[in-house]
């Protein structure tokens, strides 16, 4: 792993089926050319000093731009990838949707780090005590389904997107994300139709479905 500045285009760099995929998806359906490297949290690479001098947060993703400045957490690299690929969707441009559009992926980034985080490491935010982890967890969970239930209905209102846009933009590809990651939580979300049907229409994306076969091919 290096630091050096990239040469040309934005250098992403994430790990592999961790909120990092979804910034990888966003990039991919930007259709701007970009550089990917694959860090790797199980083997502690987001802690060691070559990464945390790009980006001190011990994080992923970050995205490095080609002048040096590295931009961190997802609703700001999504909006990157939006402002500088104005024609790809992943941002109306209409201004009332467009702030509408910016208003979901902030909820969904909130509901990320506050409900799903919890439930998915709740000895993090327990203490290490087991019996207040089951308690972290369970909370966690209901407040996931309760988002999921939030997502679900404005889906049914507005014909299958967010927005009510024909195809699914960056709300909807974060918000598909979400919906993936109750799957890891074994939260059954059948009943979800709204949520399942985007699920499957942003993993048909071409760019999306490009994305995640390298997410599998790099292990």
């Amino acid at each position: 792993m290096t630091e050096a500045q990239p040469a040309g285009g934005p250098v992403l760099w994430t790990s592999t089926f961790t909120s990092g995929t979804l910034a990888h998806q966003v990039a991919a359906v930007s259709g701007l050319p970009f550089e990917l490297r694959f860090i790797s949290l199980r083997a502690g690479d987001h802690k060691k000093p070559g990464y945390l001098a790009l980006n001190p947060k011990g994080e992923v993703p970050a995205l490095q731009l080609p002048d040096g400045t590295v931009v961190t957490e997802l609703p700001a690299i999504i909006q990157w990838f939006a402002e500088a690929a104005p024609g790809s969707g992943l941002l109306p441009q209409q201004p009332a949707l467009r702030i509408k559009a910016l208003e979901w992926i902030a909820w969904c980034h909130w509901c990320m780090g506050r409900h799903f985080n919890p439930a998915f490491a709740p000895l993090r935010f327990a203490g290490d005590d087991e019996q207040a982890a089951t308690a972290v967890r369970t909370a966690a969970l209901k407040r996931v389904r309760a988002a999921l239930d939030l997502a679900e209905a404005t889906l049914a209102a507005k014909g299958g997107t967010l927005l009510g846009t024909a195809q699914p933009g960056a709300a909807d590809i974060f918000l598909a994300s979400l919906g993936g990651f109750a799957g890891f939580l074994k939260l059954d979300i059948s009943d979800l139709p709204g949520i399942g049907a985007l699920m499957r229409r942003v993993a048909a994306m071409p760019a999306v479905a490009a994305a995640l076969a390298r997410e599998k091919a790099q292990g």
